[in-house]
């Protein structure tokens, strides 16, 4: 279940832990340790956030799991920026920021918090990251004429993600399915695909539906959803950048179909 793949999680964590410490006593001796350990301890900062974050939700309480999803998000945030070198407009950091702020101000649990970012990039795209870390590229911002009712439901799409808890449940189910399929041989992987993409296309329009409710709470037109997801429709064949937005969501006409029921 969700409690023993968080606890397998976190002792996998801990034995990785343990054997590079060993592999660097055997290699190099004590004495360099501490130089060592400097550069090792920047780079783990992120799994050991991750396990944190996996064993708050698996033993602690809520307002510490959100926590530790918080910090652990961070630090995937600064490596998600690194990817994106370059600036975008002051005119599109303002406008992101705008309506971040008026869609974080309609979520309920106010122990969430998010930070609203856009960024330069090659392809029109939109992402959450746990603990309420929301970014979207210039390029979609451009496909959408920057009209801020469809980027607010891109934005509040992202916003569904982190309040439904997505991130955690993939990585739950991503424990559990690889155990699954580990027992599997041959079939494994392909259970692993077809499971996985099942599992995904769910998430996707459950995050549609909450992006509607967050887009009338904060005051935008909801009726943007179906104006935003006609516009990537309509782009499609002529924006190949739009190809890795659409390997990640369901088609367009099932999520149409799904915001009506």
């Amino acid at each position: 279940d969700e409690s023993s793949a968080a606890w397998r999680f976190f002792c996998e964590a801990c034995v990785s832990v343990f054997i590079i410490i060993l592999i660097i006593l055997l290699l190099f001796g004590a004495g360099s340790l501490p130089k060592i350990g400097q550069r090792l301890g920047e780079k783990s900062r992120k799994p050991v956030r991750q396990a944190k974050w996996v064993m708050a939700w698996a033993t602690g309480t809520e307002e510490e799991a959100i926590e530790a999803e918080r910090e652990y998000g961070r630090e995937c945030a600064s490596e998600f920026v690194a990817q994106f070198p370059g600036e975008v407009s002051d005119r599109d950091r303002e406008l992101v920021d705008s309506i971040g702020t008026r869609l974080a101000a309609a979520v309920k649990d106010r122990r969430r918090r998010f930070s609203f970012k856009a960024v330069p990039g090659p392809i029109a795209n939109a992402y959450a990251l746990p603990g309420g870390f929301v970014f979207i590229t210039a390029p979609l911002l451009e496909l959408c004429g920057r009209d801020p009712d469809e980027i607010a439901f891109f934005l509040g799409h992202e916003v569904g993600h982190v309040v439904c808890r997505h991130a955690r449940d993939q990585l739950a189910a991503s424990a559990i399915l690889n155990a699954v399929g580990s027992r599997l041989a041959s079939v494994g992987a392909l259970l692993r695909d077809a499971l996985g993409k099942g599992y995904s296309r769910s998430l996707e329009l459950d995050a549609d539906r909450e992006a509607v409710r967050f887009v009338r709470a904060a005051g935008f037109d909801p009726r943007a959803a179906r104006r935003a997801l006609g516009r990537l429709s309509q782009s499609a064949a002529d924006n190949p950048g739009l190809a890795a937005y659409f390997s990640t969501h369901p088609a367009i006409g099932e999520r149409s179909r799904a915001l009506d029921g």
